[in-house]
């Protein structure tokens, strides 16, 4: 058996020799531990973790090895990927003011007519766009990524960096030109895309990221 303690909680914690060189997580407080190697391996494991730790710091992100620690939290960006939907939404109060301009006749229409419309529909516009970016986000740190749903009740879904097989990012012609899409992580141990989220900003850099912790 393994014995280690905890990062974080510094609780000991046993594991099976075959999970040596693993990143397993703490079962009382979840942080995300890396188990030694197995002394055989040792040199080419610790290489291994070297080298993805230099891959990292190059980057100026934290190192693989010790602690877990946040590495980036992103939200969906919704001018991004809806650019014309978003300038008619933008426009639409003031296309309101500018009906009501013309139905309404001059000696029947109160100044607060003009005015209102569009405040009122852009405050309803920016409560709706902090709801929708609020209610998602990508958290990557330097041990897992983790996908959150939801804002009064909540899920999630996570991989962690060591079992990632497959990254994968769709992107329309628009999506491309203004650097939004959607990304998707699958993991070795399932079938299936597991992390899956649309109108993430800079994508393939969020990959980058992802990558650089990966094993070599």
């Amino acid at each position: 058996m393994i014995h280690i303690h905890c990062d974080k909680c510094e609780r000991e914690l046993a594991f099976d020799d075959s999970q040596a060189g693993e990143k397993v997580e703490c079962p009382h407080c979840g942080d995300v531990n890396r188990l030694p190697a197995a002394p055989k391996p040792a040199a080419k494991a610790n290489g291994n973790r070297s080298a993805v730790q230099d891959r990292a710091t190059a980057q100026g992100l934290p190192p693989d090895s010790g602690p877990e620690v946040r590495v980036t939290v992103i939200r969906p960006s919704l001018i991004r990927s809806k650019p014309i939907v978003s300038a008619l939404l933008a426009l639409g109060p003031v296309a309101i003011s500018i009906t009501l301009l013309f139905v309404v006749s001059a000696d029947r229409r109160p100044m607060w007519l003009m005015v209102w419309p569009p405040i009122a529909g852009w405050v309803v516009l920016g409560v709706w766009a902090i709801f929708v970016r609020l209610s998602a986000c990508l958290i990557i740190s330097n041990k897992r990524t983790v996908l959150r749903h939801g804002m009064l009740s909540r899920s999630t879904s996570e991989v962690l960096h060591d079992h990632v097989r497959n990254i994968e990012i769709d992107q329309s012609l628009t999506n491309r030109l203004c650097r939004v899409g959607t990304i998707g992580i699958s993991s070795s141990g399932q079938d299936g895309i597991e992390v899956q989220i649309g109108r993430m900003p800079n994508p393939r850099r969020l990959r980058e990221i992802i990558d650089l912790y990966r094993p070599l």
